[in-house]
């Protein structure tokens, strides 16, 4: 299997990075977030590579489309919600000051009735969420297809739920190409951040955000010594934050499916809940899999795993997505230990299926980078090296689609059946 390009440039080029400074090997990410000045790394850190190679910084403004998405193609329109969700059990992890609780800021996207007329959603909803050389608020012209708070599709069942998992270092909407997708096909797909390991600099309800503990540990600049470092910070401090934020989560959809006078009342068919994710919110995904038995299929979109899935199984239907483009350091004096790195990964991924019981998926996408499974390559020039982006996005949309139908609605695909003529980009495996 070939693995892809490291570089994933930051979008931000007129200082230091804050979306994402970021070097990538195969399934895994390097993320750099201003919210808790960190370099969560998944193989390499301290390569200081770029979103998209080629992509140099300046003092020009990013240039980015006020209409990004396509047109969803389900049967349905798509609405959206947002909520502030604040877990009164925990204080922040990620804050010394323990009479802040734990927040959440949750997007959901649903299937809709049709609002003609209607304004679209805006990406992002308040800029002041966000620090002022925050990168998201250079998306606050950029409109979704959705509609804010539309009436909610009539239907004779209770809708299936999808909890997405963004990356490490990004939003909850980073994923929205795919997340209105799936809600025009009869999905609730719900998202909340993990702030520490985001971009939130304020919340809805007026608190302020910024980690003062369990931040990154310094760069010393030994390669091996830094990623085992970071490693054990995101495994050992991070990854069972967001856990319990996802657990926190399903505990909330569980609330606004027995709540009256809420939109979403009895129309969750909470007996048919996947979760899927894209980084380390697709390592996230796996994990809830294994503890939480609410979770019945998972998808890992080019996810480096970390927690108990190194080393159990999952009993749930998986699918594992990886990229497919080549690897390779900045520097040629830690290729070989980037190898080894990329070695371990891959060693977690085999033991992963090897070892579980439910069907299992691999769909590697040839020509393509970390960050084809985001909204991020709609930002950035293509490189004509790689796969198209929307290309890519309808690959991830096809696969992450007929997964979730055939495991939430028991409707059948083709495409989990064998290799497809319709997406030749695509190796895949089954067990």
């Amino acid at each position: 299997m070939t693995t892809p390009s490291p570089r994933l440039e930051t979008i931000d080029r007129r200082g230091p990075p804050a979306i994402i400074a970021a070097t990538k090997m195969r399934d895994r990410l390097l993320v750099t977030s201003t919210g808790i000045q960190a370099c969560a790394l998944a193989v390499i850190l301290a390569l200081g590579g770029s979103f998209s190679a080629g992509f140099a910084r300046s003092d020009e403004p990013l240039k980015i489309a006020t209409e990004p998405f396509l047109p969803p193609t389900g049967p349905y329109a798509v609405g959206t919600h947002e909520y502030l969700w604040v877990d009164q059990r925990r204080p922040d992890p990620f804050m010394k000051d323990t009479k802040i609780r734990r927040h959440l800021i949750v997007r959901v996207w649903y299937p809709a009735q049709a609002v003609p007329g209607a304004a679209k959603a805006p990406y992002i909803r308040d800029l002041d969420e966000f620090a002022e050389k925050s990168d998201y608020r250079a998306f606050g012209n950029v409109k979704t297809n959705a509609v804010t708070d539309a009436p909610l599709a009539k239907s004779k069942a209770p809708f299936p739920v999808l909890v997405y998992q963004p990356g490490g270092g990004t939003q909850r909407f980073i994923s929205t190409f795919e997340t209105e997708e799936l809600a025009s096909h009869g999905y609730v797909v719900v998202a909340a951040d993990h702030p520490g390991f985001s971009e939130t600099a304020r919340f809805p309800d007026g608190v302020a955000f910024k980690a003062d503990q369990h931040v990154a540990p310094p760069q010393k600049g030994d390669f091996r010594d830094d990623v085992d470092k970071n490693w054990a910070w995101l495994n050992d401090e991070v990854f069972p934050t967001w856990t319990a934020d996802a657990s926190y989560t399903l505990d909330k959809i569980e609330e606004l499916n027995k709540t009256s006078g809420q939109i979403f009342y009895k129309q969750l068919d909470l007996s048919r809940m996947g979760m899927f994710g894209w980084s380390f919110g697709g390592a996230t995904s796996v994990e809830m899999s294994i503890d939480d038995p609410r979770v019945k299929a998972v998808i890992d979109q080019d996810g480096q795993l970390f927690g108990e899935a190194r080393k159990k199984a999952t009993s749930r239907p998986l699918m594992m997505m990886h990229h497919g483009g080549e690897d390779k350091a900045d520097k040629p004096e830690q290729e070989a230990v980037l190898k080894e790195l990329i070695a371990q990964t891959e060693a977690w991924d085999r033991g992963l299926i090897e070892h579980s019981t439910g069907d299992r998926y691999e769909v590697t996408i040839a020509k393509t980078q970390h960050g084809n499974f985001s909204d991020f390559m709609l930002a950035i020039p293509q490189n004509p090296a790689e796969l198209d982006a929307r290309r890519a996005h309808a690959i991830v949309i096809a696969y992450t689609l007929a997964f979730f139908d055939k495991y939430l609605r028991g409707q059948d695909s083709d495409l989990l059946k064998g290799p497809s003529a319709k997406y030749p980009e695509v190796t895949f495996s089954k067990k």
